[in-house]
């Protein structure tokens, strides 16, 4: 059920050391709506078994996987996890299309759940420092009416098809920082990247931004000590094309991902312009591999239409087959660690 895969300098490094949980200094947490779910009993080990050991993990996450790496850095972390789950999975809507004020309202009722009353634990832990991304908008998608958002996106899809540096002309990368971060972003494309401190004042509302959808909630404007516009940072970041340096350099990148096939921006989904090699040079990115995928009646993990494709029965039903059956990617991964089988790690594929 799972997969294991390591670009160039992570492969030699486990080739030569073995795959020890304490040589990763960066995590990254992605996009992607409820496909995050099948990565819940993954998260609550690595939280339960290996976050306790780790000190000053940097943690990158847009819209869901920041609330992930929101959860990791609470005092209970996978408490936090497992509240993250059941209020996803249990989120219903008035009818398949929900008006704005509905959907969002359901986007905060989540946040309050998992982050009020955390925010000093998630500012300050020892074993992780949380870091968000948002994409904030310049010109024409800097203004919250909808007719300047739809035509902002028709835009963004056409030049990105170009080249993906191009989006820097219309977004630049918010990086949020916890206190004591020093995480700093390596874009080959070139999209600026702006860092904002991370405090009391802007937590709750910069991670509301993290993972607010176009067109989908309302343009989030007035953040603490980040000024202009936000939107998802899954527009710029959706699973990544970028490196990561910080504290130390020589520390390897974990990535606990859904897909097989990451795309860098939410505008390459179509598209078969796989991220640059050079992105994932230290990453291990452990996702389900095919058989998981076969083992599924739909064939495929949770995504967000399913809120429109079936009741709600139906869906959660679906949902909790996807995520029981993620739980052999626990078992495979712990016995890897255990046994340290690194005949089981194979080379990136990244195209």
């Amino acid at each position: 059920m799972l997969s294991l895969q390591a670009g160039p300098d992570a492969l030699a490094h486990f080739q030569q050391h073995g795959l020890n949980m304490q040589d990763f200094g960066y995590m990254l947490a992605a996009s992607g709506g409820p496909k995050w779910l099948i990565l819940s009993a993954l998260d609550q080990y690595l939280c339960n078994e290996h976050l306790p050991s780790w000190q000053g993990l940097h943690g990158l996450g847009t819209s869901a996987g920041a609330f992930r790496l929101a959860c990791y850095a609470q005092d209970k972390p996978s408490e936090a996890i497992e509240t993250f789950k059941k209020l996803y999975i249990n989120t219903r809507y008035s009818g398949p299309r929900p008006d704005l004020l509905e959907r969002d309202n359901s986007v905060k009722s989540i946040i309050d759940a998992v982050v009020l009353g955390q925010e000093e634990q998630i500012l300050n832990s020892q074993h992780i420092k949380v870091n968000w991304v948002t994409a904030r908008c310049k010109g024409l998608g800097s203004h919250p009416w909808m007719a300047s958002q739809i035509l902002n996106l028709g835009l963004s899809y056409g030049i990105n098809r170009l080249a993906r540096s191009h989006l820097g002309k219309l977004y630049s990368r918010a990086c949020f920082r916890a206190p004591e971060s020093q995480l700093d972003i390596k874009d080959p494309h070139q999209i600026p990247t702006e860092y904002y401190p991370l405090a009391h004042s802007n937590l709750y509302d910069s991670l509301l931004a993290s993972g607010t959808i176009p067109l989908f909630s309302p343009l989030r404007q007035g953040i603490s000590r980040a000024p202009g516009a936000h939107l998802d940072g899954g527009l710029v970041d959706y699973h990544f094309d970028l490196q990561l340096a910080g504290h130390d350099k020589a520390k390897l990148v974990l990535y606990p991902h859904f897909s097989l096939t990451p795309r860098s921006g939410w505008f390459d989904k179509q598209l078969a312009r796989p991220p640059l090699t050079s992105s994932y040079s230290k990453v291990l990115l452990i996702t389900p591999s095919p058989a998981y995928f076969a083992s599924l009646e739909t064939g495929r993990i949770p995504e967000r239409n399913d809120f429109r494709s079936y009741d709600d029965v139906t869906r959660q039903r679906l949902w909790h087959q996807a995520i029981e059956q993620a739980r052999y990617l626990v078992e495979e991964l712990h016995e890897v660690i255990e046994k340290q089988d690194l005949s089981c790690i194979k080379a990136l594929q990244l195209a």
